[in-house]
């Protein structure tokens, strides 16, 4: 990419005007690129041109931002309607870009945290609370299973195994639409396991290892055999947006109603594997995550539950 896809911002400081040069420019875009996930890599793009655009009608500077302007840009932008989450977005594109140039980081100041923890407090009382994606539970597969009857044709067979294989591995709709048949290596047991080289979480690419039940296994042969190709290339075919589209359509399809996604099978994971009492470092390792808040997060309905042992 030689041009950038926002205009080169115009910075003023100590009483000399200058623009960010071209070339800064696409050092900037490359380093986020190279840096970040394709979807956020698009949604920073989106955010830190909303930012631009902003400081160019009021004046300010968008490299290197004040960061008192910044937290009237979020102000503003909730004002307007923005999520929590398209606000922490822009904060992270900001800082992202600030960082790939070599500034200091214009959100790590105590003016726009304060503003952040402002912003978020006020969502809350306004009741804006984040949905969480519906659980592909092993009840929610069930149900989706009965629905489809002996998935004889292709696409019953497809979608079959998308739903198995995300509710068990907690794939993101990007890694199952990135899958690959090289991916997978059935072991003695009818299981299999899943190598995953990079994820949203896994941006240097160290990747990962997962599991496949037996049953996911077993959904992904039927469909090997009724896709009557080899099993190279990708696995599904689909988009990331294709994957979640079918996902919802077939849970919808199962009289499980509305909500589900192509995140459902992450949701899904983390509340089976607590239902089991697994060990959160097993269910961190199975998923991906890094720490025990999204874990907290998913399965706080089951958690919450705990309670009645006691009441």
């Amino acid at each position: 990419m030689t041009q950038p896809e926002h205009p080169a911002p115009q910075v003023k400081g100590g009483g000399t005007a200058f623009a960010v040069e071209s070339n800064v420019a696409e050092r900037l875009e490359a380093a986020i690129r190279d840096s970040k996930a394709p979807a956020t890599v698009r949604a920073y793009r989106a955010a830190w041109r909303k930012w631009g655009e902003w400081s160019a009608a009021h004046g300010a500077r968008a490299m290197p931002a004040r960061p008192d302007a910044v937290a009237l840009f979020l102000a503003k932008r909730a004002e307007e309607g923005m999520s929590v989450a398209s606000l922490r977005m822009a904060v992270a594109a900001i800082a992202a870009a600030h960082d790939a140039v070599g500034h200091a980081n214009p959100c790590a100041d105590r003016v726009v945290k304060t503003a952040m923890k402002g912003l978020v407090r006020q969502a809350a009382q306004a009741g804006a609370s984040q949905k969480q994606a519906a659980a592909l539970t092993v009840e929610a597969v069930a149900a989706i299973r009965h629905a489809l009857g002996d998935c004889g044709t292709p696409v019953k067979a497809r979608d079959m195994a998308i739903v198995s294989l995300m509710a068990c591995t907690g794939l993101r709709r990007s890694e199952a639409a990135a899958l690959d048949w090289s991916h997978m290596e059935g072991q003695p047991d009818g299981s299999g396991r899943l190598a995953i080289d990079r994820s949203k979480t896994d941006q240097e690419g160290e990747g990962a290892v997962v599991a496949i039940t037996s049953v996911a296994m077993r959904d992904l042969e039927r469909w090997a055999e009724l896709q009557g190709r080899d099993r190279q290339g990708s696995v599904f075919g689909l988009s990331g947006r294709q994957v979640s589209r079918r996902v919802a359509a077939v849970a919808k399809a199962a009289g499980l109603g509305e909500g589900f996604s192509g995140h459902s099978g992450r949701v899904g994971m983390a509340v089976t594997m607590l239902r089991k009492q697994a060990p959160s470092a097993t269910i961190m390792r199975q998923g991906r995550w890094n720490s025990e808040r999204m874990i907290g997060r998913y399965g706080r309905n089951e958690t919450a539950g705990e309670a009645l042992r006691y009441l």
